[in-house]
């Protein structure tokens, strides 16, 4: 099959799952394809703007965007060694990186 031939093939794929109103599962057993490569052609299409993917939301429906999270601001930490000295975090750390460095930091000299 010549690369036109496979383009246009999955294209009639993806335009019928479209029109079909079926889960990608069900259309994919109908059909005989696999789900993962009716995926890849949809969004291949879809990243070259060459099939529009609205016409697969179901109706009542809108396309979500997710933006990226928000993270919440950590209040800095200040942790009081037996020795005598601190530290002040003012970021999230690993745990078991924490207890590793105060573990050696209470380690008696010599």
């Amino acid at each position: 099959m010549k690369k036109e031939e496979k383009v246009a093939y999955w294209r009639q794929q993806v335009e019928g799952f479209q029109a079909s109103g079926q889960s990608v599962k069900n259309y994919c057993a109908q059909a005989g394809i696999a789900v993962a490569t009716l995926h890849y052609w949809r969004k291949r299409f879809a990243d070259s703007a060459q099939t529009p993917l609205l016409s697969a939301v179901p109706e009542g429906f809108l396309p979500v965007t997710l933006a990226a999270p928000v993270r919440t601001p950590v209040s800095p930490v200040e942790i009081h060694l037996l020795s005598g000295r601190s530290l002040k975090l003012a970021a999230a750390v690993d745990t078991s990186w924490l207890q590793t460095l105060v573990q050696i930091l209470e380690r008696p000299c010599g």
